[in-house]
């Protein structure tokens, strides 16, 4: 039996290092199109996305100093980075992020399914997974509604969310219903 040449190689994470600084600031990148669409010289559309990749980071370093950076790879490709915070009762994950060639193909999902299992393997009562997510980011909003993520905080910019083991598959109409909800939002500009 030959092996199926669309089959996607099994995806798996590793520590990041000083070497991965390049594909991060890559990743980064990749989602400023909102920056892009200013029609800035070159030059100077770099030095800005530079500059908010500075900011972030040192934003990330101060409210999660101890985070941790994973690079997803599918097979021994970078497809993607991962940034989990261990907060006690809760694994919060403050940024996932897949490149835009590997987008559509289930790499988020495995991450966030990675972390679902890292907190089923804690004790109980410390078991929880958070994160916040723009609900103009309707395909986020709905893998983690899919996944059984359930809002705590509806904000304009931003809902926090949780997730607690045995919550995992929601029921069609809920998932629905959540959509519908996040679609009555009206859009801002952010900042």
């Amino acid at each position: 039996m030959s092996a199926d040449p669309k089959a996607l190689p099994p995806l798996h994470t590793r520590p990041s290092g000083s070497q991965d600084a390049p594909f991060l600031r890559a990743l980064f990148a990749s989602r400023c199109t909102h920056l892009q669409a200013l029609g800035l010289p070159p030059a100077a559309l770099q030095a800005l996305i530079d500059q908010q990749h500075a900011c972030r980071q040192a934003d990330y370093e101060r409210r999660f100093p101890a985070a941790a950076t994973l690079i997803a790879l599918a097979g021994e490709e970078p497809v993607g980075s991962l940034m989990v915070h261990d907060e006690g009762d809760a694994l919060h994950i403050v940024d996932i992020v897949v490149t835009p060639s590997a987008r559509g193909r289930g790499h988020g999902r495995a991450l966030v399914l990675q972390v679902q299992a890292q907190a089923r393997m804690r004790p109980a009562g410390r078991q929880a997974v958070t994160l916040s997510v723009d609900p103009m980011n309707q395909n986020a909003l709905r893998l983690y509604l899919a996944l059984g993520f359930e809002p705590t905080d509806k904000q304009p910019l931003q809902w926090r969310m949780r997730w607690l083991p045995g919550t995992d598959l929601r029921p069609r109409a809920a998932q629905e219903d959540a959509h519908a909800d996040s679609l009555s939002i009206t859009t801002t500009t952010k900042g």
